[in-house]
């Protein structure tokens, strides 16, 4: 598989408030920080979008993706 680095994908190790951790799931929202969890599950996400996507982690915390460490892909 190809991999970019203006995409981040599941299986990815990010580091958020929680600690360091690796994606488990993404879901891209209608709009950033939507207050409802019902998003389209998505595998990968271009960096620049990750504002739209409520991401589950494997340590059993999930986060925005404005809450992921701007260090682990250029914004």
């Amino acid at each position: 598989m190809v991999r970019f680095d203006n995409i981040i994908y599941v299986g990815d190790t990010v580091d958020t408030r929680f600690g360091t951790s690796k994606i488990k799931n993404m879901e891209i929202m209608p709009e950033p920080r939507h207050y409802s969890k019902c998003g389209i599950k998505v595998n990968k996400m271009f960096t620049n979008m990750i504002k739209y996507c409520i991401i589950d982690l494997d340590n059993g915390h999930f986060v925005y993706g404005d809450e992921i460490e701007s260090k682990w892909y250029n914004n």
